[in-house]
């Protein structure tokens, strides 16, 4: 697990990628937090071959009386996959958007199983050989995000911003009418059917890892826990790591439809308050016992 700081340099230098990601205004949680490579051993698990669809979280919805996750505050009719409760026809097949972890935690537990550790995650992600992302060590235009929505590559992230949403939102609350969120309905035209993108497979078969919507695992996030986790099946740290200014949160892998090319890397970790729906990019998959 995890990566060695020229080794990721060196990625940015070959690909002209922006420094922005190390040097604090993006957050340098967002890298520091690997650069402590470790071996470590997994017990045996079934993965999810792909995320779970809007269809599939709706069964859920129906059999347990869950509301559709969205944040009121967040969505409307011009960015959700959800109207009045019920999937907006036709969507079923995506991957399912904006859930908390708790949303995820209480799927997993009503089809018999469990969301991921952040270990069997990157496991099934990199692999006994650790690659860079799920195909390999070398990019390819093979995954859903930003740079093959936009049709080319981001290697500024305030350009990233300015496409997706035009740098913010105005005073009314609308985002500018040039940008990306302004033309599209975000959770029906982001993410797709991960068939659509067959090579986004990692060495063992699971699709979907480097892009469509970003997944939940179960552990608490510490930017510090791989300086003392277990070497054998690591369950993330029994309390949230100390992160002066943010609220508890829990690690959040893989890149995602709105993301550049720089976030599908394997060993990236991220993280997110468990509670929030706020976003148009969290998915999950389920793991199962052998």
């Amino acid at each position: 697990m995890g990566s060695e700081r020229e080794t990721v340099l060196a990625l940015w230098r070959e690909r002209g990628w922006d420094r922005q990601w190390f040097d604090g205004q993006v957050g340098t949680d967002r890298w520091t937090g690997e650069l402590c490579p470790h071996e470590i051993e997994v017990g045996s698990f079934w993965m999810y071959l792909e995320p779970i669809t809007i269809g599939q979280y709706f069964k859920f919805m129906q059999e347990t009386g869950r509301r559709a996750p969205f944040d009121p505050f967040v969505h409307g009719p011009w960015n959700s996959a959800w109207k009045d409760g019920v999937p907006v026809p036709g969507s079923e097949y995506l991957p399912v958007s904006s859930v908390s972890w708790e949303d995820a935690v209480a799927y997993c537990s009503w089809a018999g199983g469990r969301l991921p550790t952040e270990a069997e995650w990157e496991y099934a992600a990199r692999g006994p050989s650790s690659l860079v992302f799920p195909w390999g060590n070398e990019w390819q235009e093979v995954t859903r995000c930003a740079d093959q929505l936009a049709g080319r590559h981001f290697r500024n992230h305030d350009d990233w911003k300015v496409w997706l949403n035009g740098g913010g939102k105005m005073p009314d609350g609308t985002f500018p009418p040039k940008c990306w969120l302004a033309q599209h309905v975000a959770q029906l035209d982001g993410p797709t059917a991960t068939a659509e993108y067959p090579r986004d497979r990692s060495w063992c078969g699971v699709i979907g890892m480097a892009g469509q919507v970003r997944e939940w695992c179960s552990d608490w996030y510490d930017p510090e826990y791989y300086v003392y986790s277990p070497h054998r099946n690591p369950q993330g740290p029994q309390h949230p790591g100390s992160r002066k200014g943010h609220a508890p949160c829990r690690v959040m892998r893989g890149g995602a439809w709105l993301s550049p090319a720089y976030t599908s890397r394997g060993a990236q970790r991220l993280f997110y308050p468990q509670e929030s729906r706020d976003t148009n990019d969290q998915g999950f998959r389920c793991v199962l016992p052998v």
